[in-house]
């Protein structure tokens, strides 16, 4: 598989730093010839948040009745099968984990020798002390969410955290949640602003999930996922992506499972942040066999390639599996409530 030159580049970044996670993602080829999952394991600590973006895909998730939060022993574990499975990188989520009062414990427990970890965060709350103390912990790089430049309070904080981080040396991709109304007014503007800087841009569609669950008319179909990509291809190479991009110089198809999933505060693992369905729960199955399910599905393994399935109105698994998330009597979804094929 070919590698871009920014995959290149961040390989021998890893050699240097951290030894331990090159010698994971060097396999990555292996591994995906074998059908064995590559993710960036997002891990949903908490959901304590400064925000309410109206596309937030965690609101539902909050309170969930009767479950148990994950503890920072229950942290330790998921490090410890995660580094068994040779998971190489994890994405401490929320919420906003500037708010987690015991983060630099969460960090300690995964281990950062162990890992490349990244941190979401919507960048309001940090300073250049924090930037520096989240590096402190073992942080390697930030998702910084861009989705209100076109707000004027928080465009010039945004643009004011993108550049402390670049002062202190802090690795950041920049997210942008992708609409039809986005699409109409301005994402073009706005992504040649952001490529001004520099970092990588992340396109994520917006998925009916969570507070955006009423907002079906904003959802993407398959030729606006055939313009944004358009723009994705017509960038400088590796500046920008979405989740139809190669990775690692392979074409995933959706990312679910394979090369994405998500823990919750509860411990549910979901095949993505954006498709609220339980395919087992950390508290009563060990990951490696909740993994390997998430892979025997037809929707998520490597046999499957289609486009983003809960992002892309026009895919077969939006049409069958979203309207069953929406009327299962749990949410998330448990997987053995849901009727997929």
């Amino acid at each position: 598989m070919r590698l871009t030159a920014a995959e290149q580049n961040n390989r021998e970044r890893l050699q240097n730093k951290k030894p331990l996670v090159y010698n994971k993602v060097i396999t990555h080829a292996d591994k995906i010839k074998n059908g064995e999952s590559v993710a960036v394991v997002q891990l949903q600590y908490r959901y304590d948040c400064n925000f309410t973006c109206k596309h937030c895909a965690i609101e539902k998730l909050k309170g969930k009745p009767g479950g148990t939060l994950i503890t920072i022993k229950d942290v330790a574990r998921i490090g410890n099968e995660l580094d068994d499975l040779g998971i190489a990188s994890i994405c401490v989520s929320g919420g906003e984990p500037i708010m987690f009062p015991d983060l630099p414990d969460v960090i300690e427990a995964l281990d950062p020798r162990r890992f490349h970890i990244g941190m979401d965060t919507n960048g309001w709350l940090l300073t250049q002390e924090k930037i520096r103390y989240i590096q402190s912990l073992g942080i390697d790089r930030i998702q910084l969410s861009m989705d209100n430049l076109h707000n004027d309070g928080s465009k010039p904080r945004a643009i004011k955290t993108l550049e402390m981080c670049q002062n202190e040396g802090l690795r950041v991709i920049i997210n942008v949640v992708v609409t039809k109304s986005l699409i109409a007014h301005g994402l073009e503007s706005q992504l040649a602003y952001l490529s001004t800087f520099g970092e990588h841009i992340n396109l994520i569609a917006a998925k009916p999930v969570g507070s955006f669950e009423d907002s079906r008319d904003e959802i993407l179909d398959g030729k606006d996922f055939e313009y944004v990509q358009s723009i994705v291809n017509s960038a400088p190479p590796g500046s920008m992506s979405t989740h139809q991009s190669p990775n690692f110089g392979y074409s995933f198809g959706c990312f679910a499972f394979k090369r994405l999933f998500s823990i919750t505060a509860y411990g549910d693992v979901m095949p993505c942040p954006w498709i609220p369905i339980s395919m087992g729960n950390i508290h009563s199955e060990n990951l490696k066999d909740i993994v390997n399910r998430g892979l025997d599905n037809k929707w998520f393994g490597y046999g499957s390639k289609q486009s983003c399935l809960a992002g892309n109105k026009d895919t077969p698994f939006f049409k069958k599996i979203i309207p069953q998330i929406e009327k299962a009597k749990e949410y998330p979804a448990k997987w053995t409530d849901i009727e997929w094929y």
